[in-house]
């Protein structure tokens, strides 16, 4: 919310409510309002738009004016507005180079008047972040603040707090907001190289005797002693997200029965001593897990002492793990439930290491030797592109029983290749077929430093035993860097599996795609906006016939993101498959106004009514009066407008009141003269 935005709606909420108008006693129901009001703001959550209706309430009549204008306040973001209804020469607007924006003053100390207003405000508060860098005070403002003039609570329905204000000087603020009314507590401070004094520190110890009833916690991520502490001092949290845990406090979370979500980091496995600390059967009530771990030797220890059966396993790695860990992660796994796991994640932080872009971006270097998992190597012949000799857009026939890998290694400056990176494993099936075991997975997200292989029977071996997939993503930032083998036919498949994907990322083999056929696929999936293609290869003949599959399948596809990372990006000829994929992007982007077109010319009777019912107007719709048409070509509109119907037309074609059996249709050799008949409507 921008300043002039804020001023806007804040600055009628402190008159006096209007007269009290004449309405239906509906609205004179208090929760029906609050029910309202709330809705107003949950749909437009942070925006200019929600506040300016809540104020509008708040004007329109004494009956809304309480409820809007608690609604209104009830969620702050910042303590500029505070100041806001408050005499005009208590504050005033100053530059500084810390804040790029102007910054809140105080002139004067705050009379007994304007404490009050401030009180009233500040009672109706349930939600606050502290720090708006649109509209920042003053460290004067906070600490004054810290100090009101009554023993009572600021704010004393406060339930949830956001502390985000980097600076060190307005930390003492928390100790006056905090109250036994607050649940949930976020202190969110971003700058890792800011120092925790002992004044900062012991308010933060404090802070489980503070607010005694606190359910969800988010600590900063710096190691200190007084985070464990201020874990272990609360007994009813259910959603933990910190930094580095020590032994001792992790000992006492696993215990915890109402914990539900952990999120934590693991730096040293062998201080915490995993295999004789924690019990077995610990956390087992939490459900949800977030772990960002050094390696992932941490894992093993920690899920065999695991109870329960999780829901969702984020894992996020420093190091890239080597392919004997990330195995026996997945099979360590399958000792959970196969219908609780819903949600798999397995990230790397650190991106595989920068390697020297050559003079060219098409400059020619030999294939370094494969490693022994890859089939049979087939050296590419030399051959020209755009007057540059290149080898690496190059693909060469796959060997049989096996396929070839692109080049990792780093390029040196003399145009030799580096060997050093090319330790990397390629993942295929039986690497991923442990998983397969998670009837309920509805989100898998894989980004490691491998290759990855997979032909259309992998891929449908996978994704036929994930019905409720809605998320698939295979490497989106380090890409399969080996030539997928997955075809249209493959992706298909998936689609028909999981009816429900929303976000897909995979590598797509376009070796097939030559001319745009003349069918459609018969099947498509409208949830899809945005689809991930990783390092996908295309060649520019292709990009048309790809994006007419695209756009058939995905009818409402924006976006394709492809070659877009700063690892792919660092390949050669990147920027080629780039601005192809670009390319097919816009063609898509284009087609699909087209197709839109289309169906709403077929699904559009004359008089502008939409979307006829299915007996009448929808067939009169498709067979205009006096127009002559092969019947093969009936079969074809008849097809499409089914299709679009989302049904399938399973009784004879008789019933158009053409005296056309299915037959007949299907033969397609006559030509009829069709006209509008009344038994058409029958």
């Amino acid at each position: 919310m921008d300043s002039e935005g804020a001023s806007d709606i804040f600055q009628y909420v402190s008159h006096s409510p209007p007269q009290r108008a004449r309405m239906h006693r509906l609205f004179l129901i208090q929760e029906l309002l609050y029910i309202i009001c709330e809705h107003v703001q949950n749909d437009h959550t942070g925006s200019i738009a929600a506040g300016r209706t809540l104020a509008s309430l708040a004007r329109t009549s004494k009956v809304f004016h309480h409820v809007a204008t608690r609604v209104l306040w009830s969620r702050l973001d910042g303590l500029a507005p505070l100041l806001q209804p408050l005499a005009s020469d208590l504050t005033f607007t100053a530059e500084t180079a810390t804040w790029p924006q102007p910054v809140s003053k105080l002139r004067r100390p705050l009379k007994m008047a304007e404490w009050e207003v401030l009180r009233g405000l500040a009672r109706r508060v349930e939600h606050l972040c502290v720090h708006n860098p649109a509209r920042p005070v003053d460290v004067s403002v906070v600490l004054s603040l810290c100090h009101p003039p009554t023993n009572s609570p600021l704010f004393p329905n406060l339930k949830s707090i956001i502390w985000n204000d980097e600076r060190a000087e307005t930390f003492s603020f928390i100790r006056t907001l905090s109250g036994p009314t607050v649940t949930s507590l976020a202190i969110t401070i971003t700058n890792n190289s800011r120092k925790w004094h002992i004044p900062e520190l012991s308010i933060l110890a404090s802070l489980p005797y503070v607010c005694p009833n606190v359910t969800e916690v988010t600590l900063p991520t710096d190691t200190f002693p007084s985070l464990s502490e201020a874990l272990c001092a609360w007994n009813n949290l259910k959603e933990i997200k910190c930094g580095a845990i020590e032994g001792n406090a992790l000992l006492h979370l696993a215990k915890q029965p109402a914990l539900r979500k952990l999120s934590f980091n693991i730096i040293n496995n062998a201080g915490l001593g995993l295999d004789s600390s924690l019990p077995s059967g610990a956390f087992s009530c939490v459900r949800d897990f977030e772990i960002h771990a050094a390696n992932m030797s941490f894992l093993d220890p920690f899920f065999n002492r695991l109870g329960g059966s999780p829901a969702s396993m984020h894992v996020l790695v420093d190091i890239n793990p080597p392919p004997t860990s990330i195995t026996s992660l997945f099979t360590a796994l399958r000792r959970f439930s196969s219908t609780h796991l819903q949600d798999l994640s397995l990230r790397l932080k650190t991106p595989p290491s920068p390697r020297v872009l050559p003079s060219h971006p098409l400059q020619l270097f030999g294939y370094p030797q494969l490693q022994a998992n890859v089939g049979p190597y087939m050296a590419p012949p030399n051959i020209n592109l755009m007057g540059y000799p290149i080898s690496v857009g190059y693909q060469p026939p796959l060997a049989p029983n096996g396929f070839h890998v692109l080049p990792l290694g780093g390029v040196s400056t003399s145009g030799g290749i580096s060997t050093s990176g090319l330790a990397c494993h390629t993942f295929t099936l039986g690497d991923f077929i442990p998983l397969t075991c998670f009837e309920s997975l509805g989100r898998i997200d894989i980004d490691i430093n491998h290759s990855i292989h997979l032909d259309d029977d992998d891929l449908q071996s996978l994704v036929s035993a994930w019905p409720h997939l809605y998320s698939f993503s295979l490497n989106d930032t380090a890409g399969w860097r080996a030539k997928s083998g997955i075809t249209q036919i493959g992706l298909i498949a998936m689609l028909d599996c999981c009816p429900e994907l929303q976000k897909l990322c995979i590598a797509l083999n376009t070796d097939a795609f030559l001319e745009v056929p003349s069918d459609r696929e018969g099947i498509e999936n409208t949830a899809m906006r945005t689809i991930g293609l990783a390092d996908s290869l295309i060649e520019a003949c292709a990009t048309v016939a790809v994006a007419a599959f695209l756009s058939d399948i995905f009818p409402n596809l924006t976006t394709i993101v492809a070659w877009d990372s700063v690892v792919m990006s660092r390949r050669l000829n990147a920027g080629i498959y780039a601005e192809r994929w670009k390319h097919v992007s816009e063609q898509v982007h284009g087609m699909n106004k087209v197709r839109a077109q289309e169906r709403k010319w077929w699904l559009t009777d004359d008089e502008g009514e939409r979307y006829g019912s299915y007996e009448t107007n929808g067939f009169e719709q498709l067979l205009r009066p006096k127009l002559s048409i092969g019947l093969e070509h009936l079969m074809v509109s008849v097809k499409r407008l089914d299709t679009y119907h989302g049904t399938y037309l399973q009784s004879q074609y008789k019933c158009l009141g053409l005296g056309i059996t299915r037959e007949e249709v299907q033969t397609g050799s006559t030509q009829y003269s069709i006209r509008k008949s009344k038994t058409a409507r029958g």
